[in-house]
């Protein structure tokens, strides 16, 4: 029995709301996702209030009902019409839930006012109560919402209908409380059902959005050392650079070499080789700041894009620890890793092209390559400009 109880709680704890999960990250995708959806079901719900209710004040005045019957279907099917407009510019779940509730309200009052001006419920409003229940599912409800409107609905007809003795026979008002009863249960199991199916589809909507996303990440990344790769770079390059210039620093891009790649391959073996270019990898992410983006463009040569007052030391800490990184010595017998690094700051104001940008960046490496015999540092780095 206490199993039966936890687990009915925990079933409807489950459908007691659309955009609660225990993950914050899903219950903001849902809160979005359902805001939408929430719109579109009120402006379904009101264009099928609509016309329901423009078909009734046309089929009341062909049957020959009272005026009053024809004029309160017609103001309704125009308020519904204004409705689905109106929840156009709102930008908030909670205020379309309460446009809805309202609206739903009022049908249901309005139905109750006619019945008290006609003196009793004819089959016409009988079926009127029983379409305004079978609309409310429409909306993508929680069930606590669902509960609400229901409630609301039925307290409205429940109250109105008692409240002035003898107007309705007794006959009549077992009727209305057997039909809507009946209409709130069925209501409210599609609400519930409507809820669990909802949900599953947004959880199974965001795994596949988030391992598309790591999918797309995965396929921008170089397996082997963790860097971006070239396609990063072509994709990005541009929106980069425009957050780089909105924080008014000076823009830098980087192309990386290291000396005498082939032979340490050659002398030390391929898993020597693909340590180097893991290590440098980290160092560089180590010394960054978090703004910058390291890229391996292929081989041994690596690009970086940056915003910083001062790159040089940034280039400079990253290419030293690589120098004299520990590792690296034990696999190699204490040989060295040198770098040849050219670096070109880019113009603040106007396009740049990242052909022109990388070919310029490429000579000033090469430059900076045919003078590391010339520096006692042995990792060289040269600053330059584009005009």
């Amino acid at each position: 029995m206490t199993g039966f109880i936890r687990h009915s709680l925990n079933a409807l704890s489950e459908i007691w709301s659309l955009t609660d999960f225990n993950r914050s990250e899903l219950s903001s995708y849902a809160q979005s996702l359902i805001f939408t959806d929430t719109r579109k079901g009120i402006i379904t719900l009101c264009w099928v209030l609509f016309f329901i209710l423009a078909g009734s004040a046309i089929l009341y005045a062909y049957l020959g009902y009272e005026r009053i019957y024809i004029y309160s279907s017609a103001i309704l099917a125009v308020l519904s019409l204004h409705m689905s407009f109106s929840v156009r510019v709102i930008n908030e779940t909670r205020v379309l839930y309460l446009l809805a509730i309202t609206m739903l309200v009022i049908n249901g009052l309005a139905m109750v006012l006619l019945a008290h001006q006609s003196g009793g419920f004819n089959s016409a409003l009988f079926a009127s109560v029983v379409l305004l229940f079978l609309v409310m599912p429409l909306v993508p409800w929680g069930l606590r919402e669902g509960l609400l409107i229901v409630a609301l609905v039925y307290g409205v007809f429940t109250s109105s209908t008692l409240s002035v003795e003898g107007r309705f026979d007794a006959e009549t008002l077992w009727i209305l409380q057997f039909v809507m009863l009946g209409a709130s249960l069925t209501t409210l199991v599609v609400i519930s059902r409507n809820i669990m199916v909802r949900r599953n589809d947004i959880k199974t909507r965001f795994e596949l959005e988030m391992a598309h996303d790591r999918m797309e990440v995965l396929s921008l990344k170089d397996p082997l050392t963790g860097a971006w790769n070239r396609r990063f770079l072509e994709k990005n390059f541009n929106d980069i650079i425009s957050q780089y210039t909105r924080k008014n620093l000076p823009i830098y891009f980087a192309i990386i070499d290291i000396n005498d790649f082939k032979p340490l391959n050659d002398n030390f073996g391929h898993d020597y080789g693909d340590l180097v270019l893991k290590q440098l990898t980290r160092h560089f992410l180590k010394a960054f700041s978090g703004s910058e983006h390291l890229i391996r463009m292929g081989g041994d040569e690596f690009a970086i894009l940056m915003a910083s007052n001062n790159p040089k030391l940034v280039l400079k800490k990253a290419a030293d620890e690589l120098r004299t990184d520990p590792e690296l010595f034990s696999a190699s017998g204490e040989t060295q890793v040198n770098l040849s690094i050219g670096v070109i700051e880019l113009p603040q104001n106007g396009t740049v092209n990242l052909d022109q940008v990388y070919r310029k960046a490429d000579q000033v490496m090469y430059q900076a390559k045919q003078n590391k015999h010339q520096s006692q540092a042995r990792s060289n780095i040269i600053i330059s400009r584009v005009e």
